[in-house]
């Protein structure tokens, strides 16, 4: 869905700019930000990375000069995936400031003396993704960041470009940032692969591969999340939208998709290869979540010091 977004500026004759106004006040257009409007109908069946776009819509024209879109307002325009709010601020980056400044509805971060590579994106100045994704990795709460990075290079962006980015930019935490690049892989198909594949690693538990497959003797083949081949244990997202979203569904009704994952299930513990399956929603694989005994219930062993890890992932809101 895309929303269009009318502006009072000085290019609309006064008398209109009254009627919007007054739209707005009725309840019939919805403020996006001062000066700008939107039909109230298309921004309540809007989701919240069209209705950041259409707020980025509505500042960029007045604060675009020099400004390039970044962090969470590029990750809306790149279209990649994204835990929680966009916020209530269009994020660019300002090549002229040193520090940082938030007004009402635009954030600028300082850029002054960094080398922004950029792409063009609806008229717009935007990040590269290699360079949207770690502004996200440094700037970001990891599980938020690690959805990027993998969708990122799914999408063609090397570990190489990111460490390039990486190079001389100023991090709080250097440590987790390089761990969050090291461990992206692009064959992660869901944000819920990628977070909880990441729990795995806060938790200090052996690498997981993702998307192996298993065939059985009677030919049929099944794909998994995650799988630890020296362990032999299987490790599945379950995101519960296959059980609500028709297109996943297939016709199937939710009752007949809970009877088809436990027989997959089933032939996946009786596989010669298996020795143990576990399963996380997003409840579970979420900072403080239940991961841990999924993990050590699956015969996954974690860190000496996972409690302490998990404690502090958990302390750092999304």
């Amino acid at each position: 869905m895309h929303l269009d977004v009318v502006s009072t500026g000085a290019e609309l004759d006064p008398a209109a700019a009254v009627r919007l106004r007054r739209a707005a006040e009725a309840g019939s257009l919805v403020r996006v930000a001062r000066g700008a409007f939107t039909d109230r109908q298309a921004w309540d069946a809007a989701d919240a990375r069209e209705r950041h776009r259409a707020l980025i819509r509505a500042v960029m024209p007045r604060d675009r000069q020099g400004l390039v879109l970044s962090h969470a307002s590029a990750v809306a325009v790149h279209g990649l995936p994204w835990i929680g709010s966009f916020g209530d601020r269009v994020v660019v980056t300002d090549p002229g400031r040193d520090r940082g400044q938030v007004k009402a509805s635009i954030q600028r971060v300082g850029g002054r003396g960094r080398s922004l590579a950029t792409v063009s994106i609806d008229g717009l100045r935007v990040t590269s993704l290699a360079a949207t994704a770690v502004d996200v990795a440094i700037r970001e709460h990891p599980w938020r960041a690690i959805a990027v990075l993998d969708a990122a290079l799914r999408r063609g962006v090397t570990r190489t470009e990111l460490g390039a980015e990486l190079e001389g930019r100023r991090m709080r935490n250097p440590r987790v940032v390089r761990a969050l690049v090291r461990s992206t892989d692009g064959d992660a198909e869901s944000v819920g692969e990628s977070i909880t594949r990441w729990g795995a690693v806060v938790l200090g538990a052996p690498p997981l591969a993702l998307q192996h497959e298993f065939r059985h003797e009677d030919g049929t083949v099944d794909r998994v999340d995650l799988w630890q081949p020296d362990l032999g244990v299987v490790i599945e997202f379950d995101g519960l939208v296959k059980y609500s979203d028709p297109a996943m569904q297939r016709g199937r009704a939710p009752h007949e998709i809970v009877v088809e994952e436990k027989r997959r299930e089933d032939r996946l513990r009786r596989h010669r290869d298996v020795t143990g399956v576990g399963r996380a929603t997003w409840r579970e694989a979420m900072p403080g979540g239940l991961l841990p005994r999924i993990l050590l219930d699956a015969g996954l062993p974690l860190g000496d010091r996972w409690p302490a890890a998990w404690r502090a992932a958990a302390i750092r809101a999304l």
